[in-house]
């Protein structure tokens, strides 16, 4: 019985995630720090009236901000701000997913289409970790919070539209779907061959 090409490239795909997971965990500093500096420049940018400083360390991207927190019970007496943090490595699996297919679909590997599509990652890397503290000042950290950035009962639901989006959508989809814009004819090339295996 002759295996069909597409169930072939598939199960490349499959055996070189669990390797680019794997480089792609191991080196995480190096993946995931331009969608990071480039989350921070975003915050930084649009959101200056409250966004104090960005820091990028140990894997976290931690954004201290002029919002003040409530006293609760226990608290020793004083003024604390709000500080947001994030793993940009939730948003960032979509690089690993998409070399596992660069790999499984090509013998001779296009580096420059390879370094290409990694970079055109990181902009759906930063809309999703962006979102992710946005989500945390306008939705987790209570009304007190979002009451002083000032945002509209509108763009609070808009945040969580974009958060739902970057967190759900975005990081599986953008990297299939810029695989398949680079290799346009490759999944019918494989399924002619597949029906002509057939015949």
């Amino acid at each position: 019985m002759v295996r069909n090409p597409l169930y072939s490239f598939l199960l490349k795909a499959a055996l070189w995630l669990p390797v680019c997971l794997g480089l792609w965990y191991w080196k995480a500093e190096w993946f995931n720090g331009p969608a990071a500096m480039v989350s921070g420049w975003i915050m930084k940018s649009f959101f200056s009236g409250w966004v104090e400083s960005v820091e990028w360390s140990q894997r976290i991207l931690s954004v201290a901000t002029t919002l003040k927190l409530g006293m609760s019970p226990g608290m020793p007496e004083g003024e604390y701000a709000l500080v947001l943090e994030v793993n940009p490595l939730t948003y960032g699996f979509g690089l690993p997913l998409f070399v596992a297919l660069f790999l499984a679909g090509s013998e001779a590997i296009n580096w420059r289409k390879l370094a290409l599509g990694a970079l055109l990652l990181i902009p759906f890397q930063a809309w999703g970790i962006c979102f992710d503290l946005l989500k945390q000042v306008a939705v987790t950290a209570g009304p007190d919070i979002s009451e002083q950035t000032g945002l509209s009962p509108w763009k609070i639901e808009g945040i969580a539209l974009g958060y739902q989006f970057g967190a759900l959508i975005l990081p599986a989809l953008a990297p299939i779907g810029l695989w398949l814009a680079f290799n346009s004819r490759f999944i019918p090339m494989l399924l002619l061959e597949g029906a002509l295996r057939k015949l």
